[in-house]
């Protein structure tokens, strides 16, 4: 009886199936293990010494553990979860460690494919035991909270090292700097760095929602505030991300799902590290009023709407937007149309003061469209409404470059969801993918590169419509393009997250005294003075009234201090106009010199 039952239990272990994945992944293993050698395993050398005997043995020996494991653990197949790992462990590896900017996007893609084919086969033959998890609400609201904290801490960490290593410039953080230190004086948004004048940031661009986070900054009064604010602004969003989804009645798998694929979308990530701008909030404000409006709580629905329209002017775009959903695809006229005509009264009227008490409308962004430039965005729209044929020429093209790289934004954006917010037969839900047309049609580079602010709004409508077409998929197609999109989300995440972390901390543990000193040398200004002062220094002296940068202030003698920074080149025709205006060097050490008047 017993000799019956090692063979039955050979016999299921042996299988051809079984058997052929445990020699997969005992190459997989081996392919992981030979990742600790020494050298860079990118180059075609790598590894080359290695004896075909030795490899064989290693397999052999990782064949005979998996079968033994197999053999004890009967009933499930381990050596898929063996596959797995080992698939996880390089591919993750190779993610991490891939230096090579110019191409990681499409390695990435490559790793992503490969990587999926493990994957199916996994989730294929433990499909039973996967069914069995399925968490409660109160576990996927802590895995929201910790994708949340976790999405938060890594932004933060990126980006308050991009300022303690002296990388963040004027434009466009050491503005905001000097803006929040006049907001804390005074209460209002004035700033000196950004036009080389006393001027209010809401003559550029009107962002009240900036006031949010002034009480924070009045109690910790530093640069560090910001960076670290407009990350917690954006990681906030996985909660109305995880309320809709339970509005949605999505199983707990399929909630754990989306909220890491808000958490780790790179283009929420990416869109920090060129530090803070008031575009953090609308991602969090839009997926608020989504929620409220699916409620039909329309009174909080229009709370937050009014506050997408406080993120910044264009902001009413994206509120319009949304109203022709709500219009076309939801037949809510009433509130769709007081949406609509809100979005366009106050667009008007934004618009309208930027141009008669501002410094106008920034319409050179889409100066592509626009044939004469005295009609500005009316130029555009008159330009999308009679010539549609050469807006569509607009989609592919850039002013610069190869046109390669609207493809690749828009495969950033549209992967890490799986291509969901496409998997619809409602076609006036498309509308909601509209927002991406603004970064499409344009030849302003930022605004089709993830690692700007400008997908922040973009962002919030790929990731409604891709949890309202999720709700509608049968289960097999749901889960494969859900599954596609996780890997694919995550995959991205570290290929464009990992390499900043890296960076910054790599750069920071090797400078820190250096970088110490500097802001010890800065400090030795006095507060009350006037400076005028290079970029990448500006920051970190930007709690003054007035402070301007050298590369826009034409050498001007109106200041107190010339601070200029020497690690770079250029410096060299500034530092001989102030000296040869009476200015004269008063310290000179850490990379940074200073001229007194």
């Amino acid at each position: 009886m017993e000799q019956k039952s090692f063979s039955a239990t050979l016999k299921r272990v042996f299988t051809m199936d079984k058997t052929i994945c445990r020699a997969i992944a005992s190459w997989a293993s081996f392919a992981m293990l030979n990742l600790f050698g020494e050298g860079d395993y990118f180059q075609l050398a790598y590894a080359q010494e290695t004896s075909i005997v030795k490899m064989v043995l290693i397999i052999a020996i990782f064949f005979g553990l998996y079968s033994t494991v197999s053999y004890l653990v009967d009933g499930y197949h381990t050596d898929s979860w063996f596959l797995i790992t080992a698939a996880t462990v390089c591919s993750a590896t190779w993610l991490f460690d891939y230096q090579d900017s110019s191409k990681r996007f499409l390695v990435t893609i490559g790793i992503v494919a490969v990587y999926l084919l493990f994957l199916f086969y996994f989730v294929r033959v433990n499909e039973d035991v996967i069914k069995k998890f399925e968490p409660n609400s109160k576990v996927t609201l802590t895995f929201a909270i910790l994708c949340g904290v976790t999405m938060a801490a890594v932004v933060s960490v990126i980006t308050c090292l991009r300022y303690r290593t002296f990388s963040t410039p004027n434009f466009d953080f050491g503005l905001f700097c000097n803006m929040f230190y006049n907001m804390k004086e005074t209460g209002l948004p004035m700033i000196t760095s950004e036009r080389d004048r006393l001027l209010s940031h809401f003559a550029v661009h009107i962002s009240p929602a900036f006031y949010i986070l002034l009480p924070f900054y009045y109690i910790f009064p530093s640069p560090l505030t910001l960076q670290i604010g407009q990350a917690v602004v954006l990681a906030s969003g996985v909660i109305p991300v995880w309320l809709l989804a339970r509005h949605f009645k999505f199983s707990g798998k399929m909630t754990m799902a989306i909220t890491a694929m808000y958490a780790l979308f790179p283009a929420l990530s990416g869109g920090c590290f060129y530090d803070i701008h008031e575009n953090c909030f609308l991602a969090p404000l839009l997926l608020w009023t989504f929620y409220f409006f699916e409620r039909e709580k329309y009174i909080p629905m229009y709370i937050f709407a009014v506050s997408v329209l406080l993120v910044k002017e264009d902001a009413a775009i994206y509120l319009l937007m949304f109203a022709l959903f709500v219009l076309l695809s939801r037949k809510k006229y009433f509130h769709g149309t007081i949406l609509a005509t809100l979005s366009v009264f106050y667009f008007a009227l934004a618009t309208y003061l930027l141009v008669e008490f501002g410094d106008g409308v920034l319409t050179n962004r889409f100066g592509n469209l626009i044939f004469n430039q005295d009609e500005g965005l009316l130029g555009a729209a008159k330009t999308a409404l009679f010539n549609p044929g050469y807006l569509v020429t607009q989609l592919f093209t850039t002013g610069g470059g190869t046109g390669f790289e609207k493809i690749v934004y828009f495969l950033q954006i549209l992967l890490p969801l799986g291509f969901l917010p496409f998997c619809t037969k409602k076609t006036s839900r498309w509308i909601l993918l509209a927002p991406i047309l603004i970064s499409m049609v344009t030849h302003y580079s930022y605004l089709y590169d993830i690692g700007f602010q400008y997908q922040f709004g973009i962002t919030a409508f790929f990731i409604y419509a891709t949890m309202l077409n999720i709700g509608e998929l049968k289960a097999p197609t749901r889960n494969t393009f859900v599954t596609i999109g996780i890997v694919a989300c995550v995959a991205l995440w570290i290929a464009t997250v990992s390499p900043k972390f890296t960076y910054y901390t790599q750069i920071w543990e090797e400078n820190k005294e250096e970088y110490q000193h500097m802001d010890q040398v800065l400090d030795t200004i006095p507060e009350d003075a006037s400076v005028n002062v290079s970029s990448f220094l500006l920051a970190h002296i930007a709690d003054r009234d007035t402070v301007y940068e050298v590369a826009y202030h034409n050498n001007v003698a109106d200041v107190d201090y010339v601070v200029l920074d020497a690690r770079y080149s250029g410096y060299e025709s500034t530092y001989t106009a102030y000296k040869a205006q009476g200015y004269e060097v008063e310290r000179r050490e850490a990379g940074i010199i200073i001229l007194k008047k």
